[in-house]
Order: C-alpha cells, then structure tokens, then sequence
C-alpha cells in the first residue's frame, strides 16, 4: 500500500507542475507500474487541482505590480465575447496544448463563467489523460505481441 501511495504521490507532483502535466505523468506512472486507470486518475486529480489555485489565486496575480497591469491590458472586449461563445470548446482543445495553468490564468482574465470553465478543463484534462493511457496500453501490447 506504502509503494502505491508513493508512486500515486508523485504521479500527482508530476501532473501538477507546469511543463510536464498530463504528458509526462501519465506515461511516468505507468512505467512506475501504476495501472492504465490508477495512471490516469492521479494524473487527472494531479493537473486539476491548478485550474482551483489560479482561479482562486488570480486576485493576488493581479497585484504584482509589472504582471497584474499587463495582464489587465490585454483583456479586449472582442476576446471576451469570443470565450463567451466558444470558450468551452477553446477550453478543451486547448487546455493539454498550452498547459492547464497558462489556461486557467486567460480564462480568469477574460471572464469565462466558472462552472462552464471547471466542467471544460476536467473534460479536456481527462479526455487527453485516457487517450495517453490508451495509445501506451495499445503500444505495449503491439509490441509484447511482435515479440511473443
């Protein structure tokens, strides 16, 4: 149970930070021995959880001084009526492509109804999580097979 909980932890560190997220987690923990389902809940639970901490952190973003004027600048009206009407598929088909936290930091800035936002990053997150999962457990067995 210890060597689980340990591999299902770093599963999650890996998913969380930026870069590596869903790409690097869930391959990482299906060579660490976690199964397909194991590798991919972590890793989901792993790169959710930065959707709730720059949606909750996105007021204390705003007051560094260079970064939150920036920021600010760069939330057009035209954007944000584009999000409105398009930003949960935006969401997820954007969110494995630039990263979950660049992501949830556009969607704050321009407004995107949250519970629209929290719904389109899980399905995206998750979506990618078990197509990644799939395409190794698939590869595997070609090539267990081609050798058997």
């Amino acid at each position: 149970m210890t060597e689980y909980l340990a591999k299902a932890l770093a599963t999650w560190l890996i998913a969380f930070f930026p870069l590596a997220e869903i790409y690097v987690a869930v391959p990482s923990a299906m060579a660490m021995g976690l199964d397909p389902l194991s590798a991919v809940a972590w890793s989901v639970f792993g790169n959710y959880v930065p959707v709730f901490v720059v949606y909750v952190a996105y007021s204390q973003i705003l007051r560094i001084p260079r970064f939150g004027p920036w920021l600010e600048r760069r939330a057009s009206a035209t954007v944000r009526d584009r999000l409105d009407r398009h930003g949960f598929w935006f969401v997820v088909l954007i969110t494995p492509w630039i990263g979950v936290w660049i992501v949830a930091l556009v969607v704050r800035l321009f407004g995107m109804d949250a519970r629209r936002f929290f719904l389109s990053s899980f399905i995206s997150i998750a979506l990618y999580a078990i197509v990644i999962a799939a395409a190794i457990s698939l590869g595997l067995e070609a090539l267990g097979g081609a050798s058997g």
